[in-house]
């Protein structure tokens, strides 16, 4: 008796307290459902009209909230070109020489070659410092002389010829120029900033910090035409023109430039910069990388977009043939490693070539959720113009007609955005309001426990 009088008591107190919170509340309607004297019929439709407030408001708060997920960002142009810096092109540059004949010669007298043996070496030699996807079954496939994949690298480094033109911009600022290794083989990064991760130094002292990058050459148009040269080239060349923050991947249009001949290339530049409110948001909701953002990344200690679809081939790479290309970055974070190709695995790959470098297969597809990067200079060749030069081949280039549009990348649709949204969408279809919530809160602890 006593337990089934306290139960009733606990009924009678837990129907007053809800009674008395659906009435004093101020969001619209659900007083109703309690009201003395309504019939049951005015109580279900009160209670119905309720529900689909209720399922109006999260339903569109839903999206409110994805869209601030996924798109709260905009790309706006900015005009006033005299409020900016322009970064100068940056490039890289790889010689058709890339063998030094007497390291060569050397190479061949310690080995004890005859004279079948050293010319049969010479030209593998030099097909396999200048080999890529494109070339990779015009290897002699007949002797591999008794060197493994894995050992190609530090080979080709120790007979590589030495590359050292003379650089210059026109101006006081000096263009740092950097040895790099690319998907072309051996070449030199003139004005990059992260081409230091991809030399042989950095990859066999097993480097993963960041080191100090040299500050990138940025020009005004106020400074008039400012050209960049390379002179005493000394051979053909191909070059790959990129931001400071990129550096040359197979896929992106290199030029070949003859030897004996004097090369101007004018240059359009595109800039495209992330907010400081931007760089507060999550990578999904930019939808872009910035350079210290590389953990996808298993070969570099920095992110680019070149780099991330590099890694990608890489992949590639391995699920077609088992193997990759010796230019690559042999040991990954975690002691992560990939097999070096032979003979055999390079062949696999050159008879896969369009795929391998288009990163796109019908029957092997694959998402390298690369995504771009949040600051990014591009170039487009204007115009260039050859002749003939008594002193060897030199390259100049530059620009001569500045940018006059800048794109920023900005928050549109921030969180306050997201409050504002939401809290509408609250009086719209059930009349609350932010004091609404308080009540809720102020009954649901310290008025039920009173």
């Amino acid at each position: 008796m006593i337990r089934d009088s306290l139960f009733r008591r606990l009924v009678k107190r837990s129907k007053r307290f809800v009674v008395n919170l659906l009435t004093t509340t101020s969001a619209h309607g659900i007083g109703h459902i309690v009201q003395e004297g309504l019939h049951f019929i005015e109580r279900i439709i009160w209670l119905s009209c309720i529900f689909i407030g209720v399922y109006g408001m999260v339903a569109l708060s839903q999206r409110i909230w994805n869209r601030f997920q996924t798109s709260p960002t905009v790309i706006s142009m900015d005009r006033n070109m005299y409020f900016w810096n322009t970064s100068f092109p940056s490039l890289t540059i790889c010689s058709h020489r890339r063998i030094d004949e007497d390291k060569l010669a050397d190479y061949i007298r310690m080995r004890g070659f005859d004279e079948d043996d050293a010319e049969q070496f010479r030209e593998f030699i030099v097909l396999l410092a200048n080999v890529t996807y494109t070339t990779f079954l015009d290897l002699p496939m007949y002797k591999t002389f008794g060197i493994a994949g894995y050992e190609y690298m530090e080979l080709l480094y120790n007979l590589s010829w030495s590359f050292q033109p003379q650089v210059n911009s026109g101006t006081a600022s000096v263009l740092s120029v950097q040895p790099t290794i690319t998907e072309l083989g051996l070449c030199l990064a003139v004005n990059s900033r992260i081409a230091v991760y991809n030399s042989y130094e950095y990859w066999q002292s097993r480097r993963w910090e960041r080191v100090h990058e040299p500050a990138p050459l940025v020009v005004h148009p106020l400074d008039g035409e400012v050209y960049g040269q390379l002179i005493k080239l000394e051979s053909s060349y191909e070059v790959f023109f990129h931001g400071s923050m990129e550096v040359a991947e197979i896929s992106k249009r290199q030029y070949s430039f003859q030897e004996s001949y004097y090369t101007t290339v004018e240059l359009l530049a595109l800039e495209i910069l992330t907010s400081s409110n931007a760089r507060e948001l999550s990578i999904s909701q930019r939808q872009c990388r910035f350079t210290h953002e590389d953990e996808m990344l298993l070969f570099s200690p920095v992110y680019s977009y070149n780099l991330c679809r590099i890694e990608c081939r890489m992949k590639f790479a391995f699920k077609l043939c088992g193997c990759v290309p010796h230019f690559y970055r042999p040991v990954g974070k975690g002691n992560f490693r990939y097999r070096i190709c032979d003979f055999e695995g390079l062949r696999c790959l050159g008879q896969r070539a369009d795929e391998m470098i288009t990163l796109r297969s019908k029957k092997n597809p694959i998402d390298c959720n690369c995504l771009p990067n949040c600051d990014d200079s591009n170039f487009f060749i204007q115009a260039y113009r050859s002749r003939e030069w008594f002193l060897g081949a030199n390259l100049q280039w530059g620009l001569t007609d500045y940018p006059k549009m800048q794109l920023n990348r900005d928050i549109i649709f921030g969180l306050s955005d997201v409050f504002v949204y939401i809290g509408g969408l609250g009086g719209f279809f059930l009349g609350c309001s932010l004091i609404t919530f308080a009540e809720f809160v102020f009954f649901l602890t310290w008025r039920l426990f009173k």
